[in-house]
């Protein structure tokens, strides 16, 4: 397995919201390091990769929000690094009046900031229920005529499930009223609290019934449901994979003292590890397949749901390379790339 990128996580700002889709299962407190003892870790393990390893690409990225001090000298720092770096998720901030949201789209604006995600759950009452927080739909949209007041590009990510289907002619008329014209719609996957919607994950009968916009903007990785998968047996077979290291109280100590080359090899080790003790994809298919669901997946997510119905039927003994709340891998198939891997 080849692997393309070592990023590094920190995830030491607590997110306003609650959303049920939360892969990172947010908890509203901070559960790494703190942030700049995390940014110096980060300035030595990519300086040493770009001397050693300039083969891998990375990224140094804060959760569970943006909504920390240092925000500014944050992407003025990733930006050393990672040049390209010029886009913001702008979900689960703190409130604040039109004045103060100018202030900070001004701020990161000066830093380099080209684009910020507004991420949709359906119209007001559903959205709030779905993301924890009362005036969080209003409080995106104020954010959102904000932002094209400055002349910064906006993008709707939609997160679509069985109960929210039939909202989204009705969202997306209030979202072109405000001015976005831009949209990824998603279906949310089996990780952190998205586990407990899988029951609500879209079927092709419902995808096909969807406005004409909606499926313009659908993700352009291939989907297809459960039982055509199986039916069909292809199986796209990954071949690069992205590999994430989380600061956290418990380790930074020891990860301070280690040599970075020693880090991304127990990286590798453990993703091993893991995928070593899953059966391989046809056999997961065989023993763990659901030959009649309609549900739609992209194979990625189609492999990831296989791999937990697994570890919940025979409970192995293993460091789980899927749970983002800690280090954890992507593998990438072909036709995706990495910065679709949420």
């Amino acid at each position: 397995m080849k692997t393309i990128s070592i990023s590094i996580e920190n995830l030491c700002v607590p997110c306003h919201c609650g959303c049920r889709h939360c892969l990172l299962d947010s908890c509203h407190k901070a559960t790494g390091v703190d942030y700049a003892r995390g940014q110096a870790f980060a300035r030595r393990f990519y300086s040493w990769m770009r001397e050693n390893r300039p083969d891998l690409g990375g990224n140094f990225y804060v959760g569970y929000c943006n909504e920390f001090a240092e925000l500014g000298e944050h992407i003025s720092f990733v930006r050393e690094f990672a040049p390209w770096f010029d886009f913001l998720q702008f979900n689960g901030l703190a409130f604040r009046n039109g004045e103060e949201i100018r202030a900070l789209l001004g701020s990161v604006m000066e830093r380099g900031v080209r684009l910020i995600d507004l991420t949709f759950f359906g119209l007001e009452e559903f959205h709030d229920r779905f993301a924890g927080r009362k005036g969080d739909f209003r409080y995106l949209l104020e954010i959102a005529g904000e932002a094209k007041a400055l002349g910064l590009p906006r993008i709707a990510s939609v997160c679509l499930t069985e109960e929210n289907k039939g909202q989204m002619d009705a969202l997306f008329g209030i979202l072109r009223e405000h001015g976005i014209e831009r949209y990824t719609v998603f279906l949310p996957h089996a990780k952190g609290r998205g586990e407990k919607l899988a029951y609500l994950r879209l079927t092709q009968e419902s995808f096909d019934a969807l406005p004409q916009i909606v499926r313009n903007n659908f993700m352009r990785v291939p989907h297809k449901t459960e039982a055509q998968w199986l039916r069909e047996g292809n199986f796209p077979r990954a071949e690069r994979r992205a590999l994430t290291l989380a600061l956290t109280p418990e380790n930074i100590d020891r990860l301070e003292a280690m040599d970075p080359a020693q880090i991304i090899r127990e990286l590798e080790e453990m993703d091993d590890a893991y995928y070593a003790a899953i059966p391989p994809v046809e056999e997961l298919a065989r023993i763990c397949g659901r030959p009649e669901n309609q549900q739609l997946f992209r194979f990625r997510d189609l492999a990831l749901e296989w791999q937990k119905r697994y570890i919940r039927e025979r409970k192995p003994d293993i460091y789980d390379m899927n749970d983002e709340r800690h280090s954890f891998s992507v593998h990438l198939y072909p036709n995706e790339r990495q910065e679709e891997s949420k």
